[in-house]
């Protein structure tokens, strides 16, 4: 998978960081928030977590892009960076990835892709995009740019666009990642069963791909899973997938979740606290199940929130919006799941708006979610059936 003398290196990296929720905590289309007080604490890092990279801003500076072997190694360092934080959740990770790109003056198309990379992370979509596209004027059949711009509008929900790309991916070295691309689209788009046996026959040949690669076509396949409520779909994938990499746990605790199996992701999440999304999930099992340590887990997310809320961020609205839904404060939860609804339409996102939206009986946001359905053919047929009866679908209050 970093075997960076080939274009593979690209394309594999890319497979891994597009996937279902980024589970990033990075600032996003906001200035540095500058403490007044030199010895106030920022934010309090979780304990658990992987040692820094760097261990000061001089370290990182020595990947100085005017020598030599470091120019040489900071593809390489970034792609690191950025996986680690994709797959670790260490939002340290993506900052130092993007103090390296920062202290680079001029790119090449490999460090373009890597800063487009950065960017999506950190919810820049429209930032990714630019990159994205100045990439595609110098090489308009650029796979790694196809490919992730076609999962960046897949996120926004610009599903003819984001099909329309992966059309490009059209030499026959690039068919798997094609037949991906397309599954990803269409499996949104009212073709959720044929998406299904499209993604089982490239399932078949995941064991002998890379890991990144692999990831990806499981967690197309367990959201398609939860989505059809397939429980046999479900127990192959989790058979196969890592349970040791935050979205492989994410996509392992929103099925079980789904069912109730509370006591279950307590036991898979307890000790991953320092992953938002973990911690989120673990919170919403706690209640469940009246844990008494549901009030540590909450008392943890506010604080993280108040920070994201301080520094002025808008990457993590999908969480704030379940956290107040959480705690009961439904009409602050609709308004955070609006305004995250108009930057990323994935299914934990409709979830999250539908939970709101009847949450408060606002008909107005029940009506463009419902628009959103009957458009795209968004299947997700619990879900519909729900809406239709005015029933929550997830996140159910704590009757402790």
């Amino acid at each position: 998978m970093n075997n960076l003398s080939t274009r593979w290196h690209f394309i594999k990296l890319t497979t891994s960081v597009f996937l279902v929720s980024l589970a990033m905590s990075a600032a996003a289309n906001a200035a540095p928030y500058i403490p007044q007080n030199p010895s106030a604490v920022i934010e309090k890092l979780p304990s658990g977590m992987p040692a820094a990279r760097y261990a000061s801003a001089a370290a990182i500076g020595q990947s100085d892009p005017s020598t030599g072997e470091s120019a040489g190694n900071r593809t390489e360092q970034i792609s690191g960076l950025l996986n680690r934080a994709y797959l670790e959740g260490d939002p340290r990770a993506l900052g130092q990835a993007r103090a390296i790109l920062d202290q680079t003056e001029e790119k090449d198309t490999g460090l373009l892709m890597l800063e487009a990379r950065a960017l999506q992370s950190d919810h820049q979509f429209e930032a990714a995009k630019t990159v994205l596209e100045q990439i595609l004027k110098l090489e308009p059949g650029n796979p790694d740019a196809l490919l992730t711009l076609s999962s960046l509008l897949l996120v926004e929900g610009d599903f003819e666009q984001a099909l329309e790309l992966c059309e490009g991916l059209n030499q026959i070295d690039l068919m798997l990642y094609r037949l991906g691309c397309q599954a990803g689209v269409n499996s949104m788009t009212g073709s959720l069963e044929s998406t299904k046996e499209s993604l089982a026959a490239l399932a078949q040949a995941a064991p002998t791909l890379d890991a990144g690669t692999a990831r990806w076509i499981y967690l197309m396949q367990a959201d398609a899973a939860l989505r059809s409520q397939d429980a046999e779909l479900a127990r192959e994938v989790f058979t196969v997938m890592d349970a040791e990499t935050v979205p492989a746990l994410m996509a392992r605790a929103d099925w079980l979740l789904k069912h109730g199996d509370y006591d279950r992701v307590i036991k898979l999440l307890n000790g991953r606290e320092s992953q938002d999304a973990l911690l989120l999930r673990l919170a919403t099992a706690q209640l469940a199940s009246c844990s008494p340590d549901a009030k540590t887990s909450l008392q943890l997310l506010s604080e993280r929130i108040a920070v994201w809320e301080q520094r002025g961020e808008n990457a993590h609205l999908r969480e704030q919006a379940t956290y107040e839904l959480l705690r009961g404060q439904d009409a602050k939860a609709l308004e955070v799941a609006r305004e995250n609804w108009s930057q990323q339409r994935e299914t934990a996102d409709i979830l999250v708006y539908a939970t709101a939206a009847l949450r408060t009986n606002s008909e107005k946001d029940l009506k463009t979610i419902n628009q959103f359905i009957d458009q795209t053919g968004f299947e997700y047929p619990a879900l519909t059936e729900q809406l239709k009866a005015g029933t929550l679908p997830t996140v159910e209050r704590s009757t402790c």
